[in-house]
């Protein structure tokens, strides 16, 4: 049963039918996009980010983390093959419990923060069960996730990302408060735009880098309607698509950065329980061990034809801040 601010956020869903014309006048770009000319020695920054959170995120039935301490202890030899820094943004409460862990990876990687357990830090949706967190009680859960932080001798992250991605400006507005830098939340699967913004002015510091999403929307029939969706890059669609397809989305996306002045970049999200097989859960049948070779090979098809440039979500921002 959808709840009446539910039902409202199903109508401005800009992914439902009654958005069709405005998707249509995006989707006039593609061929421009797909004609553009980038040159083999761009550089395109790329921030590969994990959160750290309970076995299948909103979908989680129990507060278990099973997948996290196999995947942390790879982690390292990951990074050494693929010649990358990563950005770990970690749920408060799983802080501590992951800690030793998480030092021994600090001082190579970006920690940040993933809310502190899997809770919604916006409006509520019509997608997900979960109903908002007050505003005070959000604002005890960053200074209950930063305390797990430091009494575990780990870095205070400046880095977050909301869960879902969802956060309104009340939380943006909470993450300055307390020397947030940069946020990772804003909604792609809407058609975010993959590139930086100020959300909360010129003189803010806090920076908006969204995980990145095809600015151009595809089409898909359910129940004889025209829905829209906006390809997210992530280990999903590593999973699930050729690698033309990957090539060509990744051009995709970058020829509406440059041609936007916006430094080419990429942000890539997965979660420690898409590197593991669930048996009996066929919705999670891309997850797998393999995915550790799928990612490397994946990446290093992106290697022949741009010259990555690995950097943490921090890094990022200083590279592609907006003045």
């Amino acid at each position: 049963m959808i709840s009446p601010s539910g039902l409202v956020d199903f109508f401005l869903d800009p992914r439902m039918p009654q958005y069709l014309v405005c998707a249509k006048l995006k989707q006039r770009r593609r061929k421009k996009l797909a004609r553009a000319d980038i040159p083999h020695d761009t550089e395109v920054l790329v921030a590969i980010t994990f959160d750290i959170e309970y076995d299948f995120g909103s979908s989680a039935r129990d507060a278990t983390a099973s997948a996290a301490p196999p995947f942390l202890q790879e982690l390292p030899a990951l990074a050494k093959e693929l010649g990358a820094v990563f950005t770990l943004f970690i749920q408060g409460d799983l802080a501590e419990k992951f800690s030793h862990y998480l030092y021994g990876l600090q001082d190579k990687h970006e920690l940040g923060l993933h809310g502190y357990a899997h809770e919604l830090w916006g409006r509520a949706k019509w997608f997900l069960p979960h109903h908002p967190v007050p505003l005070h009680t959000r604002r005890e859960l960053i200074k209950r996730s930063l305390k797990c932080f430091l009494n575990n001798n780990l870095t205070a992250p400046t880095s977050f990302r909301a869960p879902d991605l969802v956060a309104d400006m009340d939380t943006l507005r909470l993450l300055e408060e307390h020397s947030f830098s940069v946020d990772s939340s804003a909604p792609s699967y809407y058609g975010v735009p993959p590139m930086p913004t100020k959300p909360l002015g010129a003189t803010s510091r806090l920076l908006s880098i969204p995980l990145t999403a095809s600015p151009i929307p595809r089409f898909q029939m359910r129940y004889l309607l025209p829905f829209t969706s906006y390809e997210v890059f992530n280990m999903f669609q590593l999973a699930t698509s050729d690698d033309n397809h990957l090539l060509s989305y990744v051009k995709e996306v970058l020829a509406f950065q440059m041609g936007i002045g916006v430094r080419p970049h990429l942000v890539f999200l997965t979660h420690p329980w898409e590197f593991k097989e669930w048996p009996g859960r066929k919705r999670l049948g891309y997850c797998s061990s393999s995915n550790y070779e799928l990612l490397k090979r994946k990446f290093s098809l992106l290697e022949e034809k741009y010259q990555l440039r690995y950097v943490s979500m921090k890094e990022l921002a200083q590279l592609v801040s907006v003045e």
